[in-house]
C-alpha cells in the first residue's frame, strides 16, 4: 500500500520511449559508421561496441515490456516487445514469453529454467558443484570451475 501511495508501480512512459529512442539512435551510429568509413578494424570495432551496448540495452527494454509493466493496456507493451525483439535483436518474442514464463513458474530448477542452464560450462551454488564432481554427473569437474571459468567466460 505504501508503493502504491509513491507511485512506485506507475511507469515513466517517457523514460521508456526516450530509451528506445536511443537505442535506435545508436544502431543508427554503427549503420552510418560502416556506411561512412567503411569495414576497416576501427570502423569495425567501433561499430561492434556501440552494437553491443545497443543490444545489451534493448534486452533490457524488451524485458521491461515483456512484464507488461509500461503501459496500462497489455496490448502495447506486447507491440513494441515484438518490435524490439524482432527488428532490433532479431529475436522471437513468442520464445521469450515461453522461456521467460518457464524461468518464473521454476526459478534456479535445473532442465527447468533456461536462465541456470549452463551444465556445460558451469554449475551454480554452494552444494552443487561439488555433488556434480563427486558424482561424476554432466561433463567437467566443477569442483574447480573456479579455476578454470576465466577461461570460459
Amino acid at each position: 500500500k505504501t508503493a502504491e501511495d509513491m507511485s512506485l508501480f506507475k511507469s515513466n512512459q517517457l523514460f521508456f520511449l526516450l530509451h528506445l529512442a536511443h537505442i535506435i539512435a545508436m544502431e543508427s551510429i554503427a549503420w552510418f559508421t560502416i556506411f561512412y568509413f567503411g569495414n576497416g578494424w576501427i570502423p569495425t570495432v567501433i561499430t561492434a561496441v556501440v552494437l553491443a551496448t545497443s543490444q545489451v540495452q534493448a534486452g533490457w527494454l524488451q524485458h521491461d515490456y515483456g512484464h507488461l509493466s509500461v503501459y496500462k493496456k497489455s496490448m502495447w507493451n506486447h507491440i513494441v516487445l515484438k518490435f524490439i525483439i524482432s527488428h532490433l535483436k532479431g529475436g522471437s518474442a513468442n520464445w521469450w514469453n515461453h522461456c521467460h514464463f518457464q524461468h518464473h513458474a521454476k526459478p534456479n530448477v535445473f532442465n527447468k529454467d533456461l536462465d541456470v542452464n549452463l551444465l556445460h560450462v558451469c554449475v551454480l551454488g554452494e552444494w552443487q558443484p561439488i555433488e556434480y564432481s563427486m558424482k561424476k554427473l554432466k561433463y567437467l569437474p566443477y569442483n574447480h570451475q573456479h579455476e578454470y571459468f576465466f577461461l570460459i567466460g
